[in-house]
């Protein structure tokens, strides 16, 4: 009998050895360094992701909360930062609920209590988001995100449509900001006030913006309309670059128009102008709350490519937005945020290129992740390709283009700043004021960045190329041999081999 329990102790400890050694091997010593992972972009472990949800700063910890999983059992995901660019996944925080996926939504910090939801010493962070099929639903936390519940009067909003679970039809994606005038709460909702799709309009533009406002996020009334908008809506106050003035500004996944807003009802006074002048950026979103008053953005860079990866599409790099008076327009503005700096290792620089004709110049950090940035002096006739990545972005004096994608710029181009990072390319015209966001796949592993004059005579001034090294946890990467030497420019003629 003695004989048979030490036989079972050892089998025991032998089962609870092999089940720890187990849980290590399922560790990948490569998560967070795959071959095709973005460096300085958010991905998640693994799984599709698409558009940010809920971005909110609590007592100096920024949450990202964005879509995963399948269409049919979407939910929100959730990862939280000190900067905005080192990120850590946390579990899963809003879930399906009796067929109904979690969609897009947003969250505040109710520091009134204005809800009646707070149990404890800290203001409840509320979400609101879309419960597809079922209307607008609320989801608090009194534990600064780390647990939430659903409320129990859920849905808070339901329209008349909602029920259908139609794309274009169905009300979705609320965003909720604070009016400080007038002590409330106002909603920006897509909705569509047509009763069928529309077949002679484009489908991202037969609905619009309806306002809603509330005195506690739970009972909301309905106040105006915004036609000519799709999904993601977003409406922020924004400063005017040189002046002590802001203006407002309104936004779909796609578009966006300054204005007037008094809390109620947005009144235009721009006609819809692109976010952006690539294919691959949507479903945008800002961190309002930030106590040094930036208004930043992420947004999701869809339709990329990630072969035999666990993970599966990434978000731009956040953006700190502005309002810039070039002309007779006011152009929304977007420049990566200091914090990249935090991430700079290897340098090379140039202070100044001639660039005649078919001169080529070329810089190279050894890496496929860097931040790229300088001033240009083009003439009429003058043509400047910069390739990186395997990319061509070909410059005029008043355009650029790249993977067949054109920008046509309100002024001569004069500075450039490039964001690449080994599946995408985040191109910013003249200090934000014109972008391009691409998702690309190249089989060129090069990491050189080459400048050629192909046509006319070219200036290039103050070159700064900067490696941009990993933002995720280092215990978690494996074979990290980052070299911070630094790395100076070659110069060559075009088809001279170095």
């Amino acid at each position: 009998m003695k004989h048979a329990s030490i036989c079972t102790v050892s089998m025991l400890v032998t089962l609870y050895g092999a089940l720890l050694a187990q849980d290590v091997i399922a560790v990948d010593p490569n998560l967070y360094h795959e071959s095709l992972r973005p460096r300085f972009h958010f991905t998640a472990k693994s799984d599709y992701i698409n558009d940010p949800n809920g971005l909110v700063y609590v007592d100096g910890v920024y949450h990202l909360f964005f879509q995963t999983g399948p269409i049919s059992a979407k939910r929100w995901g959730h990862a939280t930062s000190q900067d905005m660019v080192r990120w850590t996944q946390l579990d899963d925080a809003i879930l399906p609920k009796d067929g109904h996926p979690a969609f897009s939504g947003c969250a505040v910090v109710d520091r009134k209590n204005t809800s009646g939801l707070q149990t404890g010493d800290d203001p409840p962070i509320v979400a609101i988001f879309t419960s597809w099929g079922q209307g607008q639903s609320l989801a608090y936390s009194n534990d600064r995100g780390e647990t939430w519940t659903r409320h129990h009067e859920n849905p808070v909003l339901m329209l008349a449509k909602d029920s259908q679970r139609s794309f274009p039809l169905s009300a979705r994606d609320p965003m909720v900001i604070w009016d400080p005038a007038k002590d409330r709460w106002t909603m920006i909702l897509y909705d569509n006030l047509n009763d069928k799709v529309l077949s002679n309009l484009a489908r991202d533009r037969q609905g619009g913006f309806s306002f809603f406002t509330s005195a506690n996020l739970i009972d909301w009334t309905r106040q105006s309309h915004l036609p000519g908008f799709y999904v993601c809506p977003d409406v922020m106050e924004l400063p005017i670059e040189g002046t002590d003035k802001t203006e407002w500004v309104a936004m779909d996944w796609a578009q966006y128009v300054t204005g007037r807003f008094n809390g109620s009802k947005f009144t235009a006074n721009s006609t819809p102008y692109p976010l952006d002048f690539g294919k691959n950026l949507s479903a945008n979103q800002t961190w309002k709350n930030l106590p040094d008053g930036r208004i930043v953005q992420i947004s999701w860079i869809r339709g990329g490519k990630y072969p035999k990866m666990p993970f599966d599409q990434q978000m731009s790099f956040p953006t700190s937005l502005t309002l810039r008076q070039i002309g007779d327009h006011r152009r929304l503005c977007k420049q990566p945020i200091d914090e990249i700096k935090t991430l700079y290792g290897k340098s090379a620089s140039a202070e100044r290129l001639e660039m005649p004709q078919s001169v080529t110049h070329k810089l190279d950090v050894g890496s496929n992740s860097v931040d790229v940035e300088f001033e240009v002096q083009l003439g009429d006739r003058s043509e400047l390709q910069l390739s990186l990545l395997g990319t061509p972005i070909a410059m005029s004096r008043n355009s650029i283009s790249v993977l067949k994608n054109t920008v046509y710029s309100d002024e001569p181009l004069s500075h450039l700043r490039i964001l690449a990072d080994i599946t995408s390319i985040e191109i910013f015209a003249n200090h934000g004021s014109k972008t391009i966001t691409l998702a690309i796949l190249s089989a060129n592993h090069s990491t050189a960045i080459e400048l050629t004059s192909v046509s006319g005579t070219s200036v290039v001034e103050n070159i700064r190329l900067h490696e941009v090294t990993s933002c995720w946890n280092r215990s978690s990467i494996a074979n990290d041999d980052i070299d911070n030497s630094l790395v100076t420019p070659v110069a060559r003629e075009r088809g001279v081999q170095d």
